[in-house]
């Protein structure tokens, strides 16, 4: 800016503090002050991202990393080291310079990194370094902040060579003042104080492996998970390096931070349990920040940046010390989950004196609230005043070595993708990150709740395995949650808070100091949702209250493994027979939410070749796998169907079915990789629907809620996932939205059968129509068609009347369902139609044997007849609908001429040129079936390329090889 300007703009501004009568003295100091806070420039900010990024966009600034170490090169010269990937732990850089050839996902290729556990702290110890250029052209400001959001685990920061500031704690924020001219940045990072050893057997309780020794948990604000769990093996490095986001951020005055919008929504919308939702609210909004330039107003856009400015809603910031003013948002358009309706949010600016916006953020207005529930005697949740039945997935991150922490595009795919199975909800579970803004960015845009644990484990937290005292150091630890809470409360999207995962006692567990800083930091700092104590209490049958929905939200959680389909209808599946301190026998127990419930998942065989060099397939019940799979944690899929077990504690005979091997007509003692992928696949396409489904029938009767184990890894797991860590969905993720994703849904009962003979045959299942809407579902009429397989013959039709059903209700169809035959599966095709209009409310397929057989090893799952050869199908490019452009909606049409039925067809999508698959696609229908003579148009929207067919049977088939420009007009 020229002088002339510069004073010009001086003059205005203290002209306008005069006319306000805030000019308090005339002395030199105050008008420089005065000067500077009346008419502060919007701020620049630039991201310190690597030019190595490997997490997604390409970043301009070079950044070295140097060992101290001089046993591992010093940090004498500048360019002491290797290039460095920011952000990213030291293994990512590693991985890029030192490793470039080891894809450390591939066969058991992480076992070639060094774990520090064998090479010691020093081996980790480093610094960042970089070159930071003086303030760019056109953003001279009168002063400079750099804002590191995540280092792990111990960060100095030295500015041309003077050492300016310090963090402890992997979810802490640092934001250091900083030359405007061009400096030197030296980051020294020391990896967690107790990182612990990966050991899986003599670890001195029974679930070694769960953090390996468990020291990590001393350390406290730390993924706990980077020691190893069950489903993933331990992070060598344990995360250390500076993991999130750098930037620099040019700006005149104090630094604006922690800007957050208070908003009593709850008190606006009403709380009875059955209040009907509306969009709109009369809300009184307060807007506060940490830290910035003085006497600064606030604003509301309607919707996005561009929307219209609300003239009557807005006020003078709140800042410390100094009390601004609210305003009335009148009938402002309220934030709902994706299934309710539409997730608003609204733009809030932060404006100086003279109107430049010095700092603009999203905000969505939403009430949340944590109840008991009487019918289901445990806690429940409502949104906006409305009761909601929670069905979600739980949470990891991205990616075991970190390599996307702030990017928003895998991000926004992985949310995608959880919408897509139907989840409302992600847990993101306590032994792994505080997820990162961009992360809530996506849930606030897609409309995901979103429930976030601190950094707690009862396996390594003092119930199961480590100590109650731990962490060691509690400042440090409440410290990072005050931090979090300040860096993600103004998401609508975070449901609640969380103290950890299975923390138990509830006096000792967390530590008290910890539990009470906990609470009240959210009632004050936060103040917009609730903080529950645990996940669950883990049997702790004598001590649980179920009104104190603040202390835990179960009593317990689990099975994480394959059940029969009938196990799904009873209350508490599996769960049901243990033996608890308190009660014996089967005696049903309150489990209003489960946190946690899954079983064995599997990827595509595409999708599991692209890290497993194996072809030898896992033997019957898992006896003998190659070390691939057990390094990438596999988990067989059996079936404990023993009768009449005592309880799962007990010691019995049991009778385990292999479900991948068993349930089919051939009894072979070994089958292929690629066989046993895809039968696999069929399996938990019928697990995962079928656990959803005994849920749903039991809502609000003894169920407010379900959350899978797990939803997705960070790594290439065997266990715990609808979509692998390439971004393609299983079946198990098709499973899961046939369930969920529609509000009024149809479904076959796997409860009592009706109409049995003595011998139990002739039993007939019964439909159940299920409800989760907010308004009264119509009249309408429930259609089955069966067809008979392998051939796809017409075997039965069903016609059934439903009656007009009320929100949240669960209605039994007067309308019995005979199977054509007790042996083999069917393909079943259920269609909901609005009675008044014919609209189709839902259209569902299923692949089911007789729920009600009584010779079937799984009744329900019966694939003896099941013709796996594979069935050619025919892609065309539709002669009607062409596309206009790369990035828009494209059709392909699947055809079946063959005279079999072809089942659980996927489709995948590869580049014209290089044969790179991409992922993700968003098909319109995926996992779906085609009988013989049948077509299928399939759309997408995004890249074009040839699209391949496979599936349960399918031989493929492949869009005609047409050059790039004509390869997918379609």
């Amino acid at each position: 800016m020229a002088a002339s300007s510069a004073a010009a703009a001086v003059a205005r501004g203290l002209l306008a503090w005069a006319l306000l009568g805030l000019l308090a003295s005339p002395g030199a100091s105050v008008v420089v002050a005065a000067a500077e806070a009346a008419s502060p420039r919007s701020p620049c900010s630039s991201d310190l991202a690597s030019a190595s990024q490997e997490g997604g966009g390409q970043g301009q600034q070079r950044w070295r990393l140097c060992w101290p170490d001089e046993r591992y090169g010093g940090c004498r010269s500048p360019d002491a080291g290797i290039d460095a990937v920011l952000p990213g732990t030291v293994l990512s850089s590693m991985l890029s310079a030192n490793f470039s050839g080891i894809d450390p996902y591939v066969s058991l290729n992480l076992k070639k990194l060094p774990d520090i556990q064998v090479v010691g702290r020093e081996f980790y110890t480093v610094r960042y370094r970089t070159h930071v250029a003086a303030q760019a052209l056109g953003c001279e400001r009168g002063n400079r902040t750099l804002v590191l959001r995540g280092t792990n685990y111990i960060a100095n920061v030295s500015i041309d060579g003077r050492r300016t500031a310090d963090s402890v704690g992997m979810f802490h924020r640092l934001e250091v003042s900083v030359p405007r001219t061009a400096f030197e940045l030296d980051v020294l990072i020391q990896p967690p104080l107790h990182p612990g050893r990966d050991v899986k057997n003599d670890c001195g309780w029974t679930y070694c492996g769960q953090g390996g020794d468990h020291e990590l948990a001393k350390d406290g604000p730390v993924a706990q998970f980077a020691l190893g769990w069950d489903w993933i093996q331990s992070t060598p490095d344990r995360h250390t390096g500076i993991w999130d986001r750098v930037q620099i951020v040019d700006h005149d005055g104090a630094y604006l931070h922690n800007v957050y919008v208070r908003a009593d929504v709850c008190a606006a919308v009403g709380a009875a349990p059955d209040h009907t939702a509306s969009p709109h609210a009369d809300v009184w909004l307060e807007v506060e920040a940490a830290g910035g330039p003085e006497n600064l107003r606030w604003r509301v856009r309607e919707g996005g940046p561009g929307g219209p400015v609300l003239p009557e809603v807005g006020g003078r910031l709140t800042m410390p010390g100094s009390k601004g003013s609210g305003a009335w948002f009148k009938q402002a358009r309220l934030w709902m989950p994706w299934q309710h309706g539409e997730p608003v949010l609204h733009t809030l600016e932060v404006v100086g004196a003279e109107g430049p916006v010095l700092h603009s953020q999203r905000f969505g207005l939403r009430c949340a609230e944590i109840y008991y529930e009487a019918r289901t005697n445990g806690p429940a949740f409502r949104i906006n005043g409305q009761r909601l039945f929670l069905a979600g997935a739980n949470w990891i991150t991205t990616d075991q070595f970190l390599r996307f922490a702030g990017n928003s595009q895998r991000y926004d795919d992985e949310v995608r993708l959880m919408r897509r199975a139907g989840a409302n909800l992600i847990r993101v579970w306590g032994g792994g990150l505080a997820e990162r803004p961009e992360f809530f960015e996506a849930c606030d845009r897609l409309g995901m709740l979103v429930y976030q644990e601190f950094w707690m484990t009862g396996d390594n937290n003092g119930p199961q395995a480590g100590s109650y005292s731990w962490p060691l150091d509690h400042s440090v630890y409440i410290d990072n949650a005050r931090d979090t809470i300040l860096l993600l409360r103004g998401h609508p999207s975070l449901f609640w808070w969380g103290g950890g995962n299975e923390l138990y006692p509830s006096d000792l567990c967390p530590p008290p100091d910890i539990n009470r800083a906990i609470r009240d930091m959210v009632d004050e700092l936060d103040g917009s949702r609730p903080y529950v104590q645990t996940s669950s209490l883990l049997q702790q049958m004598k001590t649980y209250n179920p009104r104190d929905v603040l202390a835990a939200l179960a009593v317990n959680d689990g099975p994480y493994g394959a059940q029969a389909p009938r196990e799904f209808f009873l209350r508490n599946p599996q769960l049901h027979y243990t033996l608890y301190p308190n009660r014996t026998g089967v005696e049903p127990f309150p489990l209003s939410i489960n946190p946690e419930v899954g079983g064995p998942n599997w990827p595509t065989y595409s999708g599991l070749k692209k890290f497993i060099t194996s072809e030898r397939a896992p033997s019957r019940k898992g006896s003998e796998v190659a070390e691939e799979f057990d390094y990438h944690v596999f988990e067989a899929f059996n079936i404990d169907m023993t009768v009449n077990r005592p309880n799962w504690t007990s010691s019995y005979s049991h009778t385990t079915v292999d479900p991948v091997y068993d349930l089919w007509g051939d009894n072979p003692i070994t089958i292929s990789l690629e066989r046993y992928s895809w039968r696999a696949n069929l399996v938990q396409y019928a697990q995962h629907r079928l656990l959803f489904e005994g849920y749903l029938q039991n809502q609000w009767s003894w169920y407010a809620g379900v959350i899978l184990w797990k939803g997705q890894a960070p790594w290439p797991s065997l266990r715990g996932f609808v979509y692998d860590w390439y971004l393609e969905p299983n079946a198990a993720h098709a499973g899961m939205r046939a369930a969920l994703e529609s509000l009024d849904h149809l479904q076959v009962s796997f409860g009592a059968c009706t109409g049995a003979d003595a011998g139990g045959r002739g039993a007939a299942a019964r439909l159940y129509r299920v409800h989760r809407g907010w308004a009264t579902g119509p009249e309408a009429e429930a259609r089955v068609q069966m067809y008979s397989l392998p051939g796809g013959e017409f075997a039965l039709s069903r016609r059934c009347r439903s009656p007009a059903i009320e929100p949240h209700a669960v209605v039994e169809l007067d309308c019995e369902l005979p199977w054509p035959s007790s042996e083999g599966a069917f393909l079943l095709r259920l269609t909901l139609l609005d009675k008044a209009t014919g609209r189709v409310i839902e259209g569902v397929e299923n692949l089911l044997s007789d729920p009600c057989s009584g010779g079937a090893l799984v009744p329900g799952m019966d694939y003896r007849n099941l013709d796996e050869a594979p069935v050619e199908l025919q892609l065309d490019h539709p002669d009607d609908v062409r596309s206009t452009d790369a990035s828009g909606e494209h059709v392909v049409v699947v055809s079946n001429h063959g005279k079999r039925a072809a089942l659980l067809v996927h489709l995948r999508l590869f580049e014209q040129g290089s044969g790179k698959e991409i992922l993700p696609v968003w098909w319109d229908q995926d996992y779906f079936n085609l009988l013989p003579g049948e077509v299928r148009r399939v759309s997408w929207e995004g890249p074009i390329g040839v699209v391949v067919a496979t599936g349960f049977n399918v031989g493929g088939g492949r869009t005609p090889s047409l050059p790039p420009e004509d390869a997918l007009r379609v």
